[in-house]
């Protein structure tokens, strides 16, 4: 499902972030509509997201409050 212009596919950040497995906290700069944060909390790690868009704070909130994380 398409929420931004360069949303990437969850599975795509899960193996990314796979590569780091100590990381306990991922920050992501760039929030959009948090790809990075719905795979962090899929892989049972903390996240912090920087957005300077309320739109995309609002379907990055709304994606990560769901219980099946889309």
């Amino acid at each position: 499902q398409k929420f931004h212009p360069t949303t990437k596919p969850i599975e795509l950040m899960r193996w990314c972030l796979q590569f780091f497995p100590d990381a306990k906290t991922i920050l992501d700069p760039f929030l959009g509509s948090g790809t990075t944060a719905v795979a962090a909390k899929q892989l049972g790690r903390n996240y912090i997201g920087i957005e300077i868009s309320p739109k995309y704070v609002a379907i990055a909130n709304e994606r990560l409050r769901q219980d099946i994380l889309l």
